[in-house]
């Protein structure tokens, strides 16, 4: 019989709250088992809600835990059913290590799943003698849980969208908390009233503390922020609108080679041609992170177009608008500044600045960004092409919430 200090280690070790290690026993091949004893004689009726200490059977399990180091663990429990003393209700005792109609404990299933999430099923089962069905089913437990989970302190949330088959023009909504950078949602439509009814599911304990809600600039999504949670400051995301700018700068490129094409004089053609030939990223990238290679093609582009050169100028004066820590009315005084040089050259950026302009401004107050919405969504195309199969919503929500979760 182990000692009361050998006991009291073993307790400390296994660190499983409200049970004491009363015994063990080591087999060989098979590992450690651990007898457990609850340190609360009483327990919750789960109809009622009264406490009883009442017991009407036990009932003795054997489940999987955690490994002792190289050796499996298993523990040796009492799932008592209780009998409530004031509605007369038979139960059987939740314990919160303990997953509801499961053999292992909730800590060694999480462990499987962020092996299988980086590795697969079969190696997986056989390193930690599991059979792939039972790996299955904690795939799908956890998922499930993780789908129907409301956030917890979320205060900053970001809203952005995935297509699920690009050009077929079916969107997923991407939901994520800013400050952790972990997806809490995934709604089926990207539309105003699908999205609408995703997030009620959460509440009005959730939603109601939320500070600053991170869109792109769609009207829908805005819709949604100010009917759900009014109290929020809807933050217009600036890479989208980066975005919008360099893409009226790309267009401008191609338009000014396809006029160098119908210049009539073969010499001044084929000299705008050369200089503006693999001109995209020294033109698009921020001027910063050019290589010397890409300086020169700048300079080049300078040289044979000056509206292009005006436009690339003006490009990186626009992303100096939100770098600089410019806050509150400076960083409006300062976008209004360049709107006013901008619109010959950038008239559908402009437009779209001046309708968005309380929430593209908004940025300045925390200077809030969807940079970790964006590199979720790039995650989540690498899980798309890895050849899962999941043309299944369903299915593909719970791999990426699984994976956000639980992978390394």
């Amino acid at each position: 019989m182990p000692s009361n200090p050998q006991l009291k280690l073993m307790t400390e070790l296994l660190h499983l709250e409200g049970v004491v290690v009363t015994n063990y026993q080591i087999i060989t091949d098979i590992g450690i088992v651990l007898h457990l004893e609850n340190m609360s004689r009483e327990s919750q009726c789960i109809h009622c809600g009264s406490k009883t200490e009442k017991v009407h059977q036990n009932n003795e399990l054997t489940i999987r835990d955690l490994p002792f180091g190289e050796q499996a663990l298993y523990l040796r429990i009492n799932r008592r059913q209780m009998r409530c003393e004031k509605c007369g209700k038979k139960f059987t005792e939740e314990l919160n290590y303990l997953p509801k109609k499961r053999t292992y404990t909730d800590r060694f299933r999480k462990k499987i799943v962020a092996e299988v999430l980086n590795s697969d099923l079969k190696n997986t089962a056989e390193r930690n003698g599991v059979s792939e069905q039972e790996i299955e089913t904690m795939l799908k437990d956890l998922g499930e849980e993780l789908i129907t989970a409301k956030p917890q302190g979320l205060k900053k949330l970001g809203i952005d969208e995935i297509a699920m088959i690009k050009g077929k023009g079916n969107y997923y909504a991407v939901l994520v908390n800013i400050d952790t950078g972990k997806i809490i949602g995934l709604g089926e439509k990207r539309t105003e009233e699908a999205l609408t009814e995703y997030l009620k599911h959460w509440g009005e304990e959730v939603l109601s503390q939320i500070e600053e809600v991170s869109i792109d600039l769609w009207i829908g999504y805005k819709n949604v922020a100010e009917k759900l949670m009014s109290q929020a400051q809807i933050v217009g995301d600036r890479f989208h609108v980066m975005k919008q700018v360099n893409n009226e700068l790309d267009e401008a490129r191609k338009e000014v080679k396809r006029e160098a094409a119908k210049i009539k004089n073969k010499k001044n053609k084929e000299n705008i041609l050369a200089g503006i030939a693999k001109s995209k990223y020294a033109l698009l990238k921020n001027e910063g992170d050019l290589v010397e290679k890409e300086r020169k093609k700048l300079e080049e582009i300078y040289k044979v177009s000056p509206k292009l050169g005006e436009m690339h100028k003006l490009k990186e004066e626009f992303r100096e608008v939100f770098e600089k820590n410019t806050e509150g009315n400076e960083g409006l005084f300062a976008l209004s500044d360049w709107l006013k040089k901008a619109m010959a050259y950038f008239p559908k950026s402009c437009q779209t600045i001046r309708r968005w302009i309380d929430e593209i401004t908004a940025y300045f107050d925390n200077r809030t960004t969807q940079g970790t919405v964006e590199g979720i969504n790039n995650k989540l195309k690498v899980i798309k092409r890895r050849g899962y199969g999941f043309r299944n919503f369903k299915n593909f929500s719970l791999r990426c919430l699984l994976n956000w979760h639980f992978a390394s």
